[in-house]
């Protein structure tokens, strides 16, 4: 049993010295493409570097069970020793759609037949076993439309806001839709959980013994990991293939060249040609191929700014020494862009203050720059004091005199004894003035006698 090294992501991932990129409808392949809708997601920044009809409702096919296999994950306290039996009812139930609808994907099993959860998860995701799906759902909710309600309210809450699942395994239903976004959306979730990127990444794995099986072995569908088949390519692993005549060919994976990863979703590749018989080969293969090749082949790490760039200068105050320091980058800011982008067009828009006041070092943070190039933002940088400009004692006494002859305090001190000083003034006026009157004419003079 060979696997392939689990992945670990990040859904959001932009700061200096990480990469950021640039999508732009001008940049798409020109090689053709028979996928309905792409959705090719960058998992180094965080963003789509290409989109087509990633919003328009399409069914999935087994697409689906990367939700169910998570519902699994998610609801299963021990994956080895919580065992499951397949139920007749469910045997039957697949026995008519095949009749009735024509043959689906299998993993071998027998109704009655036990098994521990994590088994049943290997034989839903590398063979695209339909019963083990229904078998999976059934344990974990009691029904099917149950199962479905659980599947529906965890997409929302993972963000899958066009999403609508009805089956657990993928099998035509006209109102069981999804979009490539959606399920880009679903799967990186999925990859975060390391059971699932360990099991999706297997080429085959064999069940051992059963009631029913000395040995079950499950070969993955995923043939572009597999070195010895023809549609193999270096650096992809995972996810999960899709497919029914309605839904066409269905495909999610993943792919690392260069210290870059990409996940691709593809959806409604053609599945028959042009006279109606069922072409020879998957096409969203094929298509995965050509998308990962334009995408390693057209986007390059570019050095934008370089570190301690001196990129503007700003007002200083309480210095004599200068009116003025230097801004500088705080570090290099790389970025992964289409290979004809001209690094040159490069524009920042400052986050800065006015002025900055004395003393200020070297290095200190005085703001930050949204780097812009061709219209796209590609992240934001720290901005760094360039020179040490020491503060003048006299103008920072000063500044501190006018701080407090600026205050409520002051100013009312200043008012109470200018009001005070009037006051006493017209209290001082008024009692002189009425001494100099008794002085004057106040003093008792007696009558005379007549």
């Amino acid at each position: 049993m060979k696997k392939c090294s689990c992945l670990i992501l990040i859904f959001i991932f932009s700061f200096v010295l990480h990469f950021n990129f640039i999508c732009s409808a001008a940049y798409e392949p020109e090689e053709p493409y028979s996928a309905k809708a792409v959705y090719l997601y960058s998992m180094d920044t965080g963003e789509a570097i290409f989109e087509k009809n990633a919003s328009q409702k399409l069914e999935p096919a087994s697409l689906t069970k990367i939700m169910t296999c998570i519902l699994a994950l998610e609801n299963t306290a021990d994956l080895d020793n919580e065992m499951v039996i397949y139920p007749q009812s469910i045997q039957d139930y697949l026995y008519t759609y095949s009749r009735d609808y024509g043959a689906v994907s299998l993993g071998g099993l027998i109704a009655g037949e036990e098994l521990a959860m994590r088994k049943l998860l290997y034989a839903m995701m590398l063979p695209s076993a339909n019963e083990a799906a229904l078998i999976v759902a059934e344990h974990i909710a009691g029904s099917q439309e149950a199962f479905a309600d659980m599947m529906n309210r965890r997409a929302r809450e993972l963000g899958a806001k066009n999403t609508n699942f009805v089956t657990p395994n993928g099998l035509h239903h006209p109102e069981h839709v999804t979009t490539a976004e959606d399920m880009a959306i679903i799967a990186l979730h999925a990859l975060s959980i390391p059971e699932f990127a360990s099991i999706v990444t297997t080429d085959i794995y064999d069940s051992g013994p059963t009631n029913k099986h000395e040995n079950l072995r499950w070969e993955n569908t995923n043939l572009m990991q597999l070195e010895e088949n023809s549609f193999y390519y270096p650096g992809l692993s995972g996810v999960k293939t899709g497919t029914t005549p309605q839904a066409g060919r269905c495909f999610i994976s993943t792919a690392t060249r260069d210290g870059f990863s990409y996940l691709l979703v593809v959806m409604g590749s053609d599945f028959y040609d042009g006279e109606g018989e069922v072409i020879d080969g998957n096409m969203a293969f094929r298509d995965t191929a050509m998308f990962y090749n334009w995408a390693f082949g057209s986007f390059r790490v570019k050095n934008l700014i370089q570190k301690g760039r001196y990129v503007a200068e700003i007002p200083v105050r309480l210095s004599t020494e200068r009116d003025a320091i230097r801004i500088m980058t705080a570090d290099a800011f790389s970025a992964l862009v289409y290979y004809e982008e001209d690094a040159s067009k490069i524009r920042l828009e400052f986050d800065i203050p006015d002025y900055v006041e004395a003393p200020v070092k070297r290095f200190d943070k005085i703001g930050t720059a949204r780097i812009i190039l061709s219209g796209k933002d590609m992240g934001e940088m720290e901005l760094l004091a360039a020179d040490t400009v020491d503060a003048s004692r006299i103008l920072i006494l000063w500044e501190s005199m006018k701080g407090v002859l600026a205050s409520f305090w002051f100013k009312y001190a200043i008012v109470f004894t200018v009001l005070s000083v009037i006051t006493y003034t017209f209290v001082m006026i008024t009692h002189n003035r009425r001494r100099r009157r008794l002085k004057g004419g106040g003093k008792y003079r007696p009558r005379r006698r007549m």
